[in-house]
C-alpha cells in the first residue's frame, strides 16, 4: 500500500469514527430529552432561562423550545448566540452546545424559540451535592421584600423558592448576588444566593421559580444545614436499602 493509500484510509477511518461519535451522542442527547425535556438557555449576556424542548423538526435538524414570559416580552431575540444545557440525568450526564436562535414562534401567547442542531453536541459529568425536595412552607426576604411561598428542595450548595405571584424585581446585585432570610418550620437562616435562573409559571399556577447557588453562608447555619442533609441523606439511603430487601 502506497503512503499516500495508507494516508487517505487512516483519514477516512478517523473521520468514520468522528460521524458515528456524533451521532452516538446525538441519539443519546434525544433520549435526555424524551426523559425530561427541562433546558436551560445560557445567553451571551449571561441570562440563565429555565425552558421545555417542545418537539425536534428532523428535517431542519432544529428544535423548538418554548419560553413563557408573564409580560409577553421576547428575552431572545433572533441570531442571539445561546448555549442549550440538558438536566443532569442518574448518572450526573448533561448534554449541551452552542447555537443561535434561528427563528421565533409566536402561539397563542406561548413564545418558542427554534435553534438548530449542530454535529458536534457535548458531554460533561455534573456531579451534584445530595438534594432533598421538601417542599416546605416558607417565608424568604429577598432583597427587603418578604414572599410567602415554599422551598422546594434544598442541598448543602444550592436552593430552589417557589413563590407566589410574579417577582417583579430585577436582579441588581452585583454578579447576581441577593441576600435572603430563609423561614422554614425546622430551620432558619440567612444567606446571599447567586441567581442561576427565574421562571415565571403563569395562570393557573401564577408562581414563580427562583434558584441559585447559596453563598456566604454563617459557619453556625452552614453546620445545621449539613447535619440536617446528612440526616436526610440516611433516611433516604435506609428507605433504598428496604425497598431492595423486601
Amino acid at each position: 500500500m502506497s503512503f499516500f493509500n495508507f494516508f487517505t484510509t487512516k483519514t477516512f477511518h478517523k473521520e468514520r469514527a468522528r460521524e458515528v461519535m456524533e451521532k452516538l451522542l446525538k441519539d443519546e442527547f434525544i433520549y435526555q430529552l424524551k426523559r425530561d425535556s427541562s433546558l436551560l438557555i445560557q445567553s451571551v449576556s449571561g441570562k440563565n432561562i429555565i425552558s421545555n424542548a417542545v418537539t425536534m423538526d428532523k428535517k431542519r435538524n432544529s428544535l423548538i423550545i418554548a419560553e413563557q414570559s408573564p409580560d409577553g416580552r421576547l428575552i431572545l431575540e433572533r441570531n442571539d448566540p445561546v448555549t442549550i444545557v440538558t438536566q443532569a440525568n442518574n448518572d450526573h450526564e448533561v448534554f449541551s452546545f452552542d447555537s443561535r436562535v434561528s427563528s421565533i414562534i409566536l402561539d397563542n401567547g406561548d413564545i418558542l424559540y427554534e435553534v438548530m442542531i449542530p454535529k458536534r453536541i457535548n458531554k460533561g459529568q455534573r456531579r451534584k451535592d445530595f438534594r432533598i425536595n421538601i417542599d416546605s412552607p416558607s417565608k424568604v426576604t429577598i432583597s427587603n421584600s418578604v414572599y410567602e411561598g415554599q422551598v422546594s428542595n434544598l442541598s448543602k450548595g444550592g436552593v430552589l423558592f417557589t413563590l407566589d405571584g410574579y417577582w417583579p424585581e430585577p436582579i441588581e446585585e452585583d454578579n447576581g448576588l441577593v441576600q435572603c432570610d430563609i423561614d422554614m418550620n425546622f430551620m432558619a437562616f440567612n444567606c446571599n444566593v447567586e441567581v442561576r435562573y427565574i421562571n415565571f409559571e403563569p395562570y393557573p399556577g401564577r408562581r414563580t421559580y427562583l434558584g441559585g447557588q447559596i453563598k456566604n453562608m454563617q459557619p453556625l447555619y452552614q453546620h445545621q444545614l449539613d447535619n440536617f442533609l446528612t440526616a436526610q441523606q440516611r433516611i433516604e439511603q435506609r428507605k433504598k436499602a428496604e425497598l431492595r430487601l423486601s
